[in-house]
């Protein structure tokens, strides 16, 4: 296929820095290889390019396909000098820079790391946990020895364990290594955001966002408002939004209450979008809208009321929270807060300081090891680039273009060292860096986006500007990779959810950034008739799959979901033909977010008899075949190891496969000795078998290396031959091939079998081995980020229902590369009646690095989701799992608000791109639904269906279609199927259950059966544990009622989170459920099991307690410990729920949620959390010296009972 015009511009640009942004299948490898031709062929050598790619294996691919077009190209009949030429850089191709960055520093390091003393023969180390660990541990004995850091230790991480303060950090070290110069960027971040602080905060550089924070909150609230006024208007609540002919003469004089908020919002959102000071802000901001008149409920049912008091509230929930969470009204404590946490910022990452010390420490300990890891390839090369070692000026004399690959994840570093070599003297060397700004998804990489994004805002976009700025923008407009169904269905959804806002670029208002399709190269420019063909085939059209489940079913919502997609599946391969050839497995595709839910996907695959392959970055060690593996290599090591030898016994190997009944009559005889001593006092022929095997296998590991050992031991147990005639055998006897590779690794540095054995245990988790190929007739399971830069014909997009992971934005710490590093501040207080108390405040700054955190956390989100959806060439299948049908009435419900005139859209875009609130979201599912119940085709269903057929009616009188006839949509076709958990049962394959019977006597000894030796104690046991062992005598308390709808455990968790957010002020339950919900800090199943328990938060809340506590001068809520019991010899560690200062006496308060009856007495109810209370008491009194009143609150008898 000749190149388009867009292609041709990218190959032939020449004398400038390109910026090519090329999105998914439109030939961005072929265009690189072909731009390096047309290069060679003017008289380039090819080591004049530096060409770096994501990975090696890319680097790898892209030498293996210059390789051939150069061959192709000396075989035509071309000039004799020329072909000479070009024979001669195939000759040079093997040695060419083109690999990973990673790659490019270790042939720089190897050449001339001398010169910043990396020495010869080092070794890179993949994995450096352990050693981090290990020395970080060192770090930490000597530093708990300062007074100084001992108190910084106590103060932020206090109790027993440092875990929290050790993850944190390794997590920032690892951070670091992404920022150029990172203890630069600390230094000017404190003396931006801290050292020039003053009370005049508007002169901060964080203050324009925080104005956009308050702009953006009061249009989330002004689309609220349009929601209520919407539901007012199709619930007869005329009072809402008109004034009644007849009223009051006071309420004449107030407004109308959808006006006074509709005021009170617009006026915030022209002043927060002009300059103001903070005093301004603050005043705005805190400041109530207006009263309006009282509305008349008469003649009103009760649920309509509830539901509008409800949206009502809403309007500003988030606002207020937002104005609690980010200002603070005295700027001058503001700014003691910020001085107070920079102290303790100080300490941690400042240089000189215990990140500084650690990275040392870690420095010196690999050079002892003669080591490096990754982030030493690229800080070193980094140095070697300095102009004092030369190395930069040879290749800026060598190099006359450099070649950037997946440009979009590219890091502060990477781009720091390019800059380096281009920018080293004048004119720079031109760099041509190809990438998709759609496609960035390795944050958690560090990859940095916004490199690419401010070159494609800024690069020339004319060849006129070209000539003047020597840099040029090219847009690649055409997908090669997908059908025209495919194209413009994701078009269709993206034009709707993605703008700079959310997503973090526009879609929609941008032409070069929707997927199009290739009229003239594909098609031979026969449109006409190609529109009509693609009209046709419908078979193509986008299929959402939703069961809405029921709790009570007898599986889970994955479960579900799988059985849908295996049954699609079958179904297709009926059915479906692509290019008058039928559908196989291997066509198809299972893409999820994540690994969670594979294993459940592929036992049902396996019930269906559909072969299928899991694709992993890790997970090797956790298989079956390799933890069998490894409890082997145990038993040999420590053949006293009960467990291991016992699991080795039992093992399907031609050694042993030894029965429990032998076994167990074995251990009744002797119980008073190990079972290794045991197996010798047999006469059972295949025990004493085993026996001979094993010991023979010990004494060999005596004398030869553990690989030696793995190899004997595969060879005498002929496990690789078994595992192989097992589902999927071929990947477990590829797991075993690839366990014995890392083993003869492992023991370079570890020679010894039992170091061996712990270091494998300790180190990270590995891929499992590469069994399947492209011939294999299997569907696969992959992640959506190691589905990146391949294609399916059939891609199954699943999981979509699953709420997004927001972690990143609840760390303690947190460092943003532009907004800077804030965290909660904490500081000692003493009372008349507390020493020592440690009070942590809020942190306004913290909080709006954390919202930033969160907000590039769902930009990047969707960015996986088009990556997801662009895998697809023929067809896509989403599919995912809803409570109720409900839920999506409740879209319909807000596209229709959608359509308001008076909705607040973004500017140009009309009512295409779906307003804030629809698109801010936490799963794909919602945006999936959003964006297709508009389409005619998916109205047409909803017409069909009695509980959305009124709203499609609504929704079709505004004609979306019409609007979208653009010529990158109108292909756009969907099936939207809604199933049932009963539906999907009806099609599970039957399975014939074994009738498996015991021999009576057997089980006795498995009953009667008690282990002879003591096991060892575990160092920390938590508090319910203890209580757990007392608990057995109480278990009559309980009512025995219905089944919940989730675990007990889990209920209890909820419940606990909720009281956890508790104000002791005015406390709303339903709104503060709500919240939760809309923080993410909840499901939906989980929000409605509170709203369930709202009667007995209620109880609390009324109850003397609650008032006590509102009354009390101190509070603190979900308080970890630990504590050192010398009786048990044990660490004893738990969770304060309530602990709070009422009139100088301190009392600890738990919450129970046991369902208990109201008829047991309190000298029952005390006993029944006696222990856990006991050892609350004794913790506080050793820390406060006084004595410590204990109160247990049962919520569901709405009772508290004290001692």
């Amino acid at each position: 296929m000749p190149f388009n015009e867009g292609q041709l511009k990218a190959i032939q640009q020449r004398d400038a820095s390109i910026l090519v942004s090329a999105p998914a299948g439109s030939g961005k490898t072929k265009i690189l290889v072909s731009r390096i031709v047309e290069l060679l062929k003017e008289g380039y050598e090819i080591f004049d390019f530096l060409v770096l790619t994501f990975t090696q294996a890319a680097g790898n691919e892209m030498k293996q396909r210059l390789s051939e077009e150069l061959h192709q190209l000396v075989s035509t009949d071309i000039d004799l000098t020329l072909k000479e030429h070009l024979e001669k850089q195939i000759l040079n191709l093997p040695h060419a820079y083109m690999t990973n960055f990673h790659g490019f520093c270790n042939l720089l390091l190897m050449k001339y790391g001398y010169l910043v003393n990396v020495m010869p023969g080092f070794e890179i180390n993949s994995d450096p946990s352990m050693i981090k660990k290990a020395v970080l541990q060192e770090c930490l004995e000597k530093w708990i020895l300062d007074e100084h850091i001992k108190e910084f230790l106590s103060l932020y991480f206090p109790g027993y364990s440092l875990d929290a303060f050790s993850s944190l950090l390794l997590s920032i070290d690892e951070l670091s290594h992404s920022i150029d110069d990172f203890y630069g960027f600390v230094d000017h971040m404190k003396k931006q955001n801290y050292d020039t602080l003053s009370s005049a905060l508007e002169e901060w550089p964080l203050f324009p966002y925080l104005k956009q924070i308050f702009y953006n909150e009061s249009v989330l609230a002004l689309n609220k408002l349009i929601e209520l006024k919407y539901y007012a208007e199709n619930h007869n609540l005329t009072d809402f939004y008109e004034r009644p002919d007849e009223q009051t003469e006071k309420n004449q004089e107030l407004p109308i209450p959808f006006e006074a908020y509709y005021d009170y919002l617009d006026e915030r959102i022209k002043v927060f979008s002009q300059p103001i000071t903070y005093d301004t802000l603050v005043s705005m901001a805190s400041s109530s809208v207006p009263k309006a008149y009282n509305m008349n409920w008469k003649e009103i049912d009760s649920d309509t009321k509830k539901t509008f008091t409800k949206m009502k509230t809403d309007i500003l929930l988030s606002y207020n929270k937002s104005v609690k969470t980010y200002l603070e009204e005295d700027p001058d404590d503001f700014v003691r807060k910020l001085q107070i946490s920079y102290q303790a910022i100080d300490i941690l990452i400042s240089e000189g300081h215990l990140l500084n010390q650690f990275q040392n420490a870690y420095q010196e300990r690999k050079k002892q090891l003669n080591q490096l890891d990754f982030s030493d390839l690229e800080r070193y090369a980094h140095q070697l680039l300095e102009p004092q070692y030369g190395i930069v000026d040879v290749l800026y004399h060598r190099l006359k273009e450099i070649m950037v690959d997946e440009y979009q994840d590219t890091n502060q570093i990477q781009e720091s060292l390019l800059l380096k070599i281009s920018e080293y003297q004048q004119p720079a060397i031109p760099l041509f860096m190809v990438g998709d700004m759609k496609q960035s998804i390795y944050r958690f990489r560090q990859a940095d986006p916004q490199i690419f994004s401010n070159k494609y805002d800024t690069f020339s976009l004319s060849d006129e500007d070209c000539q003047k700025t020597h840099t040029r923008r090219i847009d690649l407009v055409f997908n090669y990779r997908s059908s025209k169904i495919v194209l413009d269905s994701i078009n269709y959804i993206f034009n709707q959810i993605m703008d700079k806002d959310i997503g973090g670029l526009e879609y929609y208002l941008d032409d070069s950034a929707r997927l199009n399709y290739d009229y003239v190269g594909k098609e031979n420019n026969q449109k006409e008739s190609a529109r009509t063909r693609f009209f046709s085939e419908k078979h193509l059209a986008t299929e959402v799959l939703i069961d809405i489940y029921n709790p009570s079913s007898s599986l889970d919502k994955e479960q579900y979901e799988a059985h849908m997609v295996a049954q699609k599946i079958l179904k297709l391969k009926q059915e479906m033909k692509i290019k008058n050839k039928p559908v196989d497995f291997k066509d198809m595709v299972v893409l999820m977010r994540s690994t969670v839910s594979f294993l459940t996907f592929k036992k049902v695959f396996d019930l269906y008899q559909i072969p299928n392959h899991i694709v992993l970055s890790q997970g090797l060690m956790n298989s079956n075949e390799i933890e069998n593996m490894m409890t082997f290599l145990q038993g040999l090591a420590h053949p006293y190891d009960d467990v291991a030898l016992l699991s080795i016994l039992r093992q399907p190997y031609t050694m042993s496969n030894i029965d429990m009944e032998t076994i167990a009559k074995l251990r009744t005889d002797h119980k008073e000795i190990p079972l290794y001593e045991c197996l010798s006092l047999s006469s059972d022929k295949r025990v004493i078998n085993f026996l001979n095997i094993f010991n023979e296998l010990r004494l060999y590991s005596y004398t030869h290396s553990p690989y030696d050992v793995l190899k004997e031991i595969y060879r005498l147990t002929d496990y690789p031959l078994f595992v192989s005639k097992l589902i999927n055998g071929s990947q477990r006897k590829s797991n075993l091939d690839l366990f014995l590779e890392i083993v003869l690794q492992t023991q370079e540095q570890n020679p010894y079998l039992a170091e061996l054995i712990e270091t494998l245990k300790n180190s990270s988790d590995f891929a499992p081995a590469q069994s399947s190929s492209e011939s294999d007739n299997v569907v696969e399971f992959m992640t959506i980020h190691k589905s990146k830069g391949l294609e399916f014909p059939i891609v199954f997009v699943c999981n979509m229902h699953k709420q997004f992971n927001t972690q990143d934005s609840k760390e303690r710490m947190m460092i943003d590369k532009r907004l800077g590093i804030a965290l909660k501040p904490r500081m000692r207080k003493n009372t008349e009646n507390l020493n020592n108390l440690i009070i942590e405040y809020e942190n306004c700054y913290r909080n709006m690095i954390a919202r930033r955190q969160l907000d590039e956390s769902i930009n990047e989100e969707m960015r996986i989701f088009y990556v997801a959806l662009t895998r697809a060439s023929h067809k896509l299948i989403l599919t995912g799992v809803l409570k109720s049908i409900d839920e999506i009435a409740a879209l319909q419900e807000k596209l229709l608000v959608n359509e308001s005139p008076d909705i607040y859209h973004r500017e140009n875009a009309g009512t295409i791109l779906l307003y804030d609130r629809l698109r801010k979201t936490n799963n794909y599912l919602s945006w999936t639904l959003s964006s297709i119940l508009r389409h005619p085709q998916i109205i047409e269903q909803c017409l069909q269906i009695e509980q959305l057929k009124q709203r499609a009616q609504l929704l079709k009188k505004y004609h979306f279609e019409k609007q979208m006839t653009l010529d990158s949509t109108e292909h756009a076709m969907f099936c939207l199927f809604l199933t049932n958990d009963q539906t999907i049962e009806q099609s599970i394959p039957k399975r014939q259950k074994e009738s498996l019977t015991m021999n009576g006597t057997i089980q006795e000894h498995y009953r009667s059966f008690k282990y002879p030796f003591d096991l060892e104690k575990p160092k920390t046991m938590s508090v319910t544990q203890l209580q757990a062992i007392a608990d057995d005598h109480y278990l009559s308390l309980a009512k025995d009622e219905e089944t919940a709808l989730m675990t007990a455990t889990d209920k209890g968790t909820l419940v606990h989170l909720l009281l956890s957010h508790l104000s002791f002020q005015e406390d709303h339950i339903e709104q503060l459920i709500n919240q939760l919900y809309e923080n993410h800090l909840c499901n939906e199943d989980g929000r409605q099991v509170l709203l369930a328990y709202q009667d007995q938060i209620y109880g609390f809340i009324h109850s003397d307690y609650y008032q006590m506590i509102k009354e009390a001068s101190y509070i603190y809520k979900e308080k970890p410990f630990s504590y050192y019991d010398k009786n048990l010899d044990q660490v004893i560690h738990g969770i304060f729920d309530l602990v709070f200062v009422y009139k100088d006496q301190l009392y600890v308060l738990d919450y129970k949620t046991d369902r208990i009856s109201k008829n047991n007495s309190e000298d029952a109810l005390i006993e029944k959390h006696k222990v856990q209370l006991n050892y609350y008491q004794r913790v506080l009194k050793d820390m406060y010296k006084q004595d410590i009143k204990a109160i247990v609150y049962y919520l569901h008898i709405s009772k508290g009972v004290e001692f």
